[in-house]
């Protein structure tokens, strides 16, 4: 198997030490000064190995929605047969499975997306997939549902998993999160209904 090139190991050394910037200073605050910093590396060697603040937005952007979506489908592949909706339930609401700096990332992309239509867009086509995804497994839950009702709980759930764990980083927010658990399984159970 051939090793990784330099210009590939650099890169991602750079694409983490702009994602640190990121949750720390937001999108705007990650200059690229500050990364190279971050990464121990001169600017210029930033800009040979990503490109300019934009091109370093854009890879960043690819490989964070690439791994957000990565860690949705695994999360959704390892559910148990029995007991699937109560198991997903349990699970996004457990702070265990929370990473506080991809909150803080994902809070800043948020914030940028108020200026950035394209970045708006991807955000919008992550949380629409994943929203599917919790559809997903209350159809096959409740199969006797419709489809409005399906997204409408699905679009639920996912907004009190959403600002749950906005709110993971302020910690001692262990009421939080057992309302917002309780919350999304009360919304649930109207499928059963």
């Amino acid at each position: 198997m051939p090793r990784p090139s330099l210009k590939e190991a650099r890169r991602s050394e750079i694409l983490d030490a702009y994602e640190r910037c990121v949750a720390r200073h937001g999108v705007e605050g990650a200059t690229l000064e500050k990364t190279a910093e971050e990464a121990g590396l001169a600017r210029a060697l930033i800009r040979h190995n990503v490109g300019n603040k934009d091109d370093l937005l854009e890879a960043f952007l690819d490989r964070f929605l690439g791994r957000a979506s990565e860690a949705t489908e695994a999360l959704f592949k390892s559910l148990p047969q029995d007991d699937r909706v109560a198991t997903m339930i349990e699970w996004l609401f457990d702070p265990q499975y929370t990473d506080e700096q991809e909150v803080s990332v994902t809070n800043a992309l948020m914030t940028a997306a108020i200026e950035r239509p394209v970045l708006a867009k991807r955000l919008r086509a992550w949380t629409s997939g994943f929203i599917d995804c919790i559809g997903d497994e209350l159809k096959d839950a409740y199969p006797d549902a419709d489809d409005d009702t399906i997204d409408a709980v699905a679009t639920g759930v996912s907004g009190i998993y959403f600002s749950f764990d906005t709110q993971m980083p302020l910690g001692g927010i262990d009421r939080l999160r057992r309302s917002s658990e309780t919350a999304a399984k009360l919304l649930v159970s109207v499928l059963g209904v």
